[in-house]
């Protein structure tokens, strides 16, 4: 057996969620990683095989992927397994993404940040490492993070929402956005916000309630955010998403000095209410002595949100309630956990970047990140609102 006949049968959470090193196999033409290779600026796709403990899925369709992280040494990639063969899946899913983990030297960073959205209720993909291997000769290409794609079924599953606009967000060098309002213009939106489902609805239809969001938010009186923004943004999910941010550290996401990045929109379908989903972490976990509120004011929604005591307390708790999951040592077991998981990998990827000393001396960051954070965080919010940590001793 192959191929969807045989996925049927199994999760995609034996390949998502980490409890096992897996082995990915691409079996591709030669001519054809050549050319991907020299061609890694440009999104070509290439016939491929998508092998995984026996699953082969035939006629999948294989292309480099990123920006930052675009390279032709170890490329990220797209494997897209119905781009040639309409309607087929594998696990239940259409499409997964090879991350080359090019900017994290510890390989860990992304899955960990990853895995504490989800423990704070805050939909985020699933994703877990693999050894990728390619061609007849299974030649290994390194360790890899593979993600599910934050697609239609990734909606239905994680947002009970099968119909809505879901856009990736792509910020534009140069210049810097943390929803200030352009003003009327939906062109301004189109390059910024990609359309992932309904790609071929109007302009009007896709942009019309993304701009009445931004908007809003501008409109949203700080002292009555969640009455203001009710019908436009899951604002209680927001304000969980940026506490987990900023627990982490991360340093590239809903705020930053350069505006914010890498994220989904999803719009529910029938509404105007618009949910944000995290994407990209691997710029956490290296700031260990960051305020938990650094760059709060450089953005108009997370600056309301900061001056307002109601919403301030409310997301101070959600750093507290994330504090309380790394404290209890979870945090920390999942990232000694994922070193003892991919450490043999990663001494023998042909193509990683960083020597193995730099390795070492990342992986033993994230842990003791992982294991003091929580209580730096607290000092944090002790010092500013003693009466919250207080109310939980009680």
């Amino acid at each position: 057996m192959h191929g969807a006949a045989q996925s049927e049968a199994r999760s995609a959470d034996a390949l998502l969620d980490g409890s096992a090193l897996n082995d990915v196999w691409i079996h591709v033409n030669a001519r054809d990683w050549r050319d991907l290779h020299a061609h890694y600026l440009e999104d070509t796709y290439y016939p491929v095989d998508f092998e995984w403990q026996g699953v082969n899925v035939r006629n999948s369709g294989i292309r480099v992927r990123g920006d930052t992280t675009r390279n032709g040494q170890k490329p990220s990639f797209r494997v897209d397994f119905n781009r040639y063969v309409g309607g087929q899946e594998f696990l239940g899913l259409d499409a997964v993404v090879l991350n080359n983990v090019w900017l994290d030297p510890s390989m860990i960073r992304d899955r960990l940040s990853m895995l504490v959205f989800r423990a704070a209720g805050v939909p985020a993909p699933r994703q877990a490492h693999v050894r990728l291997f390619v061609g007849a000769s299974r030649e290994y290409a390194g360790v890899y993070a593979v993600s599910e794609e934050i697609d239609e079924k990734f909606a239905a599953a994680m947002l009970h929402d099968r119909d809505g606009y879901l856009f990736e967000f792509h910020r534009q060098n140069g210049n810097p956005w943390g929803f200030e309002d352009p003003g009327p213009d939906l062109g301004w939106y189109v390059p910024r916000f990609d359309p992932r489902t309904h790609q071929t609805a109007s302009v009007a239809t896709l942009y019309m309630p993304v701009r009445d969001l931004v908007e809003a938010v501008n409109r949203a009186r700080p002292s009555e955010l969640e009455r203001d923004l009710a019908e436009y943004l899951d604002l209680k999910t927001f304000i969980t998403m940026l506490a987990v941010q900023n627990f982490v550290a991360q340093t590239d996401g809903l705020v930053s000095g350069v505006g914010m990045n890498n994220f989904y929109l999803y719009r529910y379908a029938g509404t105007r209410r618009s949910m944000v989903i995290p994407w990209d972490q691997d710029n956490s976990f290296s700031q260990i002595m960051m305020p938990p509120w650094q760059q709060l004011e450089a953005n108009v929604l997370t600056l309301k949100i900061w001056s307002e005591p109601k919403y301030r307390a409310m997301y101070l708790s959600a750093l507290l309630d994330v504090a309380d999951l790394a404290a209890s040592g979870w945090l920390e077991r999942e990232a000694r956990r994922e070193y003892d998981q991919i450490r043999d990998a990663a001494y023998a990827d042909p193509f990683a970047p960083y020597p193995q000393e730099r390795f070492e001396q990342d992986q033993a960051l994230v842990k003791q990140f992982a294991r003091e954070r929580a209580a730096i965080v607290r000092q944090y919010v002790t010092s500013l609102a003693p009466e919250l940590l207080a109310a939980r001793r009680r």
